[in-house]
């Protein structure tokens, strides 16, 4: 690049680092520091230093045979928000899960000279740019394996990593990341469970991780071992899709036929504004309160059309049983034009014991939740001897519960 042209990133940059932090993306000294230096513009060469520094969301940068995006960089404000959870310290030892050189640039300025930085990718092309790239920015410190990250990675610290920071959606936790993560270690990872997508920072409890962080997000999935796509159910064609996740029971035709009666709504009183952003927090303690749980979503013209209720873009919390099905969706509150009352519509023979046990569930995290932060995951391996109760989200090697 002519050094006008990286004057005028350096410019962007600057602006993208202003905006960080007064969004609150970035809280640290250190991380505005690590963002002032990597020129993130070296990192997606393939697009405008314009698109690099402003992007919403993230900047694709490979893509399968049959079209499907298997690598990008991240949204600024999403490396910033994942970087702060991680909360990496000079010194420290650090394994990223998914390569792209950006990230991994952002944690050698974190981790220092005295620290050490290893990203690990199972696609060897993905692992070859990204060397590329660090190389000619100055990043030659920061180790590249090629590999996959769900299983144990050769080589690790004794004592384990300080940090592991994955960027790439995972449906699980391996085992892999228990036995290599350090005593009061902390764990970054994309995490799918019930048809959600969060990205959650764990902080280790001993056997345990607990997560302090949830942040609405979404990343390209995982690849190699622990890929697991979920079970879609089509409702009405392609227009309404049920997201089932964990390999729950689900008897498709019943119900397919269950959504094709009557629908019957139950408002519960409960209402949101706009501005508080309690819909994400509502639908992490419904996956962990009630079961089966799953995500109903609808194309735009369904919603218009009133096939189904008024349901987000993201999706609708759902339950069901053998016979019939539940959802949750809004309204504008009577007399109250910011507000927006949280209701249930179920379909089915059991419409009513079903719907109203959805309906007890939002009155109770009302009661009790609503005005305590984020819902908290707890993880512990499968093959711990303690079985938790109350409703337990089983993954290939963990059990989850939400509390």
């Amino acid at each position: 690049m002519t050094t006008e042209t990286e004057a005028g990133a350096a410019e962007l940059r600057e602006r993208m680092v202003r905006e960080l932090v007064e969004r609150g993306a970035i809280v640290s000294p250190a991380g505005e520091a690590a963002f002032r230096a990597v020129p993130r513009h070296r990192f997606a060469p393939e697009v405008s230093p314009e698109e690099v520094y402003e992007a919403p969301e993230a900047i694709f940068t490979k893509r399968a045979e049959d079209g499907r995006v298997i690598s990008s960089v991240s949204a600024p404000w999403l490396h910033a928000r994942m970087l702060e959870a991680a909360r990496p310290a000079p010194g420290m030892r650090v394994l990223e899960i998914g390569s792209g050189g950006c990230n991994a640039a952002l944690l050698a300025e974190l981790v220092g000279a005295a620290g050490t930085v290893t990203s690990l990718d199972i696609d060897p092309d993905i692992t070859g740019r990204a060397r590329r790239l660090l190389d000619e920015t100055g990043y030659q410190r920061v180790q590249i394996r090629t590999g996959d990250g769900a299983l144990p990675v050769t080589g690790a610290p004794a004592g384990g990593w300080d940090r592991i920071i994955v960027t790439a959606g995972s449906a699980d936790l391996p085992e892999a990341w228990f036995d290599q993560l350090a005593p009061g270690g902390r764990l970054v990872v994309p995490l799918r469970f019930r048809g959600l997508s969060r990205t959650l920072a764990f902080a280790r409890e001993g056997e345990w991780l607990s997560s302090d962080t949830a942040i609405v997000s979404g990343f390209l999935a995982m690849r190699g071992k622990s890929a697991d796509a979920p079970r879609v159910v089509r409702l009405a064609g392609e227009e309404v899709r049920l997201t089932v996740d964990e390999r729950q029971p689900c008897d498709e035709p019943a119900l397919q036929a269950a959504f094709s009666t009557a629908r019957h709504e139950l408002w519960t009183g409960v209402r949101l504004t706009g501005s508080e952003g309690l819909l994400p927090r509502l639908d992490v303690w419904l996956a962990g309160a009630v079961a089966p749980y799953g995500r109903l979503r609808a194309a735009p013209d369904a919603v218009a059309r009133g096939l189904v209720g008024w349901i987000l873009g993201t999706g609708a919390a759902t339950v069901w049983n053998e016979t019939s099905l539940a959802y949750l969706a809004l309204r504008q509150a009577p007399k109250q034009g910011n507000q927006f009352e949280l209701g249930v519509i179920a379909h089915g023979p059991d419409h009513g014991r079903l719907g109203a046990a959805l309906a007890e569930a939002v009155t109770n995290w009302d009661n009790t939740a609503r005005r305590h932060g984020d819902p908290v995951i707890h993880a512990h391996r499968r093959s711990h001897p303690e079985h938790p109760t109350g409703v337990v989200i089983e993954k290939p090697s963990v059990r989850l519960t939400i509390t």
